[in-house]
């Protein structure tokens, strides 16, 4: 069990060979410690670095005061550093040997090792940041484009936390007039106090709805489009994987069922990370595996965001292709007639003819770029949608589509005529969640599952 009020130390830098490796120590004894195993340059100690300020020297073993490393170190007094706490850094050689016989050191003079995420839950704690903000620490560094990467580091230079503010601010202005009414009854100001909180809850929701379609787009940016790639066997599907990753990650043969299991390989599609699914080709079969396989495929199709249909350009157009086609009525589908470079098939160019259509050969790889702009169309993303998206996860996504659900309870109710006290049981609904988003209002398990997902050091 963690306790705030020790001096927490880790390895902040990745595991393994590198050419500098970083030692993070934090709490009301970082400063200490240091003074007890660094020895600087002409007898300068710890104790006479400036904050803010780089000192050159080594670290020796407090053990038996032999020297351990050349290193370069920093101090960062409270309240300004990164979890509000004095914190100390040194920059050593990387390596494993080094870098944990420092750390050793340091864990001799007192301090222990840091679970992980703990130096970013203490910001947390200590009003460094807020809980959108601590998240998108581990959004950066999981990030798995460019897009990605700014969406992330757009929420934690509080661009999400700003919205929600600015939402929360409408929402307690419109509880103020609801106080009024209440606290003040022989006023009759009724007609005036609704066309009040009816104009502040409608400019909560406009910003709401515009949030929570950033906030599912971001998502995507978080945790990558899923992409399922269906049609019946032997129409090219793995082919076609293999074309849009650029490596043979899927057998490809002549022979119907092959693809026994789902493949799937992240790709970055224009700066949106996009998870592509190869699926079992789908058809009656009496084999046992296949049978496996295909009801795979059916779940593939169910969690993905969009689906793309491969039909064989080379063969006539059949029973089974309807079939399977019968099952995506409710997806967002980009129909493909694949192999293109053998002559296509009069009856699967007309039945396709009027669908979402590209016409590509996976062989070749004519045609995929035109499947890549068709993806990120379908997606809903352009320069300015990736310049807007806040990369929420599925924590924030959930309670923003809670709180706009309650909001728009609130706005029904007013409309139908309740009284206005009774609306505000469903701005309290909306801001308690909004409060969740931020940290503000959340019990300490959802805190502890939250930043056991983070890394040692971070």
């Amino acid at each position: 069990m963690e306790n705030r009020t020790d001096t927490i130390a880790a390895i902040s830098s990745a595991t393994g060979l590198s050419g500098i490796s970083i030692v993070r120590i934090s709490g009301q004894e970082a400063f200490v410690v240091m003074q007890k195993i660094y020895r600087g340059v002409k007898g300068k100690t710890f104790e006479e670095i400036k904050n803010k300020q780089l000192g050159y020297g080594h670290i020796v073993d407090v053990r038996t005061g032999n020297i351990i490393d050349e290193v370069l170190v920093s101090k960062h007094r409270a309240p300004y550093s990164y979890t509000g706490e004095d914190v100390a850094e040194i920059n050593c050689h990387g390596g494993q040997v080094a870098t944990q016989a420092i750390l050793q050191s340091v864990l001799d003079c007192g301090a222990r090792l840091a679970e992980g995420g703990e130096f970013t839950k203490r910001a947390f704690l200590n009003g460094r940041i807020d809980l959108v903000q601590a998240e998108a620490v581990m959004d950066i560094i999981d990030a798995k484009t460019r897009a990605s990467l700014q969406a992330a580091q757009n929420r934690l230079k509080g661009h999400l936390s700003d919205e929600l503010k600015e939402i929360k601010t409408y929402l307690i202005d419109a509880l103020a007039y609801i106080g009024v009414g209440i606290e003040y009854p022989e006023y009759d100001v009724e007609e005036a106090q609704e066309e009040a909180v009816f104009t502040l809850l409608a400019k909560a929701e406009s910003k709401l709805r515009t949030l929570q379609k950033n906030a599912a787009r971001g998502k995507i940016l978080n945790e990558g489009l899923k992409v399922a790639i269906v049609g019946k066997p032997n129409a090219g599907k793995s082919m076609l994987l293999n074309a849009l990753i650029n490596r043979e990650r899927a057998i490809v043969t002549d022979i119907a069922g092959t693809t026994r299991d789902t493949i799937s390989e992240y790709i970055n599609i224009r700066q949106i990370p996009v998870l592509i699914i190869d699926t079992a080709g789908i058809r009656s079969t009496e084999d046992v595996i296949e049978k496996i396989g295909v009801a795979r495929s059916l779940e593939a199709i169910e969690e993905a965001d969009i689906v793309l249909f491969v039909a064989d350009g080379s063969r006539a157009w059949e029973e089974q292709d309807d079939e399977i086609c019968a099952r995506l009525k409710t997806k967002r589908v980009i129909y493909l007639i694949n192999k293109s470079d053998i002559k296509i098939h009069p009856s699967v160019e007309e039945r396709l003819s009027n669908k979402n259509l590209v016409i590509l050969s996976a062989r070749t790889k004519e045609g995929l770029e035109e499947l890549e702009e068709k993806i990120v169309q379908e997606a809903g993303f352009s320069e300015e949608v990736l310049a807007a998206a806040l990369s929420a996860n599925a924590r924030q996504e959930e309670l923003i589509a809670k709180a706009a659900a309650s909001l728009r309870n609130g706005q029904e109710n007013l409309s139908r005529g309740m009284v206005v006290d009774l609306v505000e049981i469903d701005i309290r609904d909306c801001l308690e969640s909004l409060y969740q988003i931020t940290g503000q209002s959340v019990g300490e398990d959802i805190i502890d599952r939250i930043f056991a997902n983070f890394c040692l050091g971070k």
